[in-house]
């Protein structure tokens, strides 16, 4: 019996990957480029200066715009020499300067494309504001942490640095609340199937549940399965049925993943 559950929660998994389109790679389910951290240059003498780490998935995206807000001025980044990626995601290093004086304040993946003149506008994904609060998950700062430390490391009087383009002043977001997790708004726990209590079947499901910035459901995989095929089933029908509000991150609803958990007792 535990080798037929096994193996038909294995099945489900295949198929979950069916149901919801291609597994979301390490960046975004959204946009094949988005940021992964962003540092200051001054520590090395370098003011008005900054790194950004890309995390690029598999893709022909060759081209970018990076959209960063200063304290007063809005920029554009255009980044023409990013692939095309292959089969694998990486991470590439880019540099840029703000006007003298200026200080980073927010910046974002505005839009992606083969070339500059074939580019299309990408969701709010995973942004960086200055003022955001530190991340919860230790392995998220310690990523972050070591991406700050390369960008820092692989600088040189070499590395070639790309000017910032401005095109107006800076419209600074205001709302009561500036950043909040996504979160169900309408979290429909799903009662086990009759064949799951039949033989007293439990265990815990944990369904990934990619949002746009509309806060809608766009895709729903299994990435822990209780062990026992008909609980996931039950789970993520449930996954995709519940609606949510989707990240608020500098005042902006944004592209973000949920993790919608189900524990079904056995009884």
């Amino acid at each position: 019996m535990k080798l037929l559950a096994l193996a038909a929660a294995a099945a489900l998994t295949a198929a979950s990957f069916v149901l919801s389109g291609a597994a979301p790679a390490r960046a975004n389910a959204f946009c094949p480029v988005t940021i992964a951290a962003v540092t200051n240059l001054a520590i090395l003498g370098r003011a008005d200066t900054y790194g950004v780490m890309l995390d690029l998935d598999p893709s022909d995206a060759a081209s970018a715009r990076l959209r960063v807000d200063s304290t007063t001025t809005r920029y554009a980044i255009d980044i023409n020499d990013l692939g095309p990626v292959g089969a694998a995601p990486i991470q590439v290093r880019r540099y840029f300067t703000l006007a003298p004086g200026e200080q980073l304040v927010s910046a974002w993946i505005e839009s992606t494309g083969t070339s500059p003149d074939a580019r299309l506008e990408c969701p709010v994904t995973r942004p960086y504001a200055a003022g955001a609060p530190a991340p919860i998950d230790p392995r998220v700062v310690r990523d972050i942490t070591v991406a700050q430390t390369s960008l820092r490391d692989s600088f040189s009087t070499k590395t070639p640095v790309l000017a910032a383009i401005s095109f107006g002043p800076a419209q600074p977001q205001t709302c009561p609340v500036p950043y909040a997790p996504p979160r169900a708004l309408a979290d429909l726990t799903p009662l086990a199937p009759p064949g799951a209590k039949a033989v007293h079947a439990n265990g815990i499901t944990i369904v990934r549940v990619d949002l746009d910035e509309n806060s809608a459901v766009v895709a729903a995989r299994v990435i822990r399965s209780s062990g026992f095929a008909p609980l996931d089933v039950a789970a993520l029908s449930a996954a995709r049925t519940a609606t949510y509000h989707t990240q608020i991150f500098d005042c902006r609803p944004v592209a973000s993943t949920y993790q919608f958990t189900v524990s079904f007792a056995g009884n």
